[in-house]
């Protein structure tokens, strides 16, 4: 069991780099790309802002799940997820703590889906706290311009 939690704690740190980076790259992409001398925001420029927010974090996410199913896929002992479309499965329903059980790990490598459980739940957290300060942000720029009707 101690090799199933130090793996997966490996991969944590992985996916958790892959949010830090992305995470930080994107949101200064946005600042750079939506930055004007006015300031001002309207509707459609706050939904291309916020469309492209969520899609973009919907990608990190995919990402990080695909590197669970990655390291799935390097594990002998998960017969069960041999080719890709059942690893990224398992990894999806685990990540997103939807958990349908219809595919299950063997019980010495279990540990792993909780963990990887547990990193959805912080990286979604994480996702959710980035889309609250990018719209806070439209807004306070919003309201100081009182543009966002137009």
């Amino acid at each position: 069991m101690t090799l199933q939690i130090i793996l997966s704690l490996l991969i944590i740190t992985a996916t958790i780099f892959v949010h830090g980076f992305g995470t930080a790259w994107g949101l200064n992409y946005l600042l750079d790309k939506h930055q004007s001398a006015d300031q001002s925001y309207g509707f459609i420029k706050s939904m291309k802002i916020l469309s492209s927010t969520a899609v973009f974090l919907m990608i990190l996410h995919y990402i990080e799940i695909a590197i669970w199913a990655f390291v799935y896929l390097l594990i002998p002992e998960l017969d069960k997820l041999s080719h890709w479309e059942e690893a990224i499965y398992f990894s999806t329903v685990t990540y997103t703590t939807l958990g349908y059980g219809d595919i299950t790990l063997p019980p010495v490598w279990r540990i792993m889906s909780g963990f990887e459980a547990m990193n959805g739940i912080l990286l979604f957290g994480w996702s959710t706290a980035l889309f609250f300060a990018v719209m806070q942000k439209i807004i306070v720029i919003t309201k100081g311009n009182n543009k966002f009707n137009k």
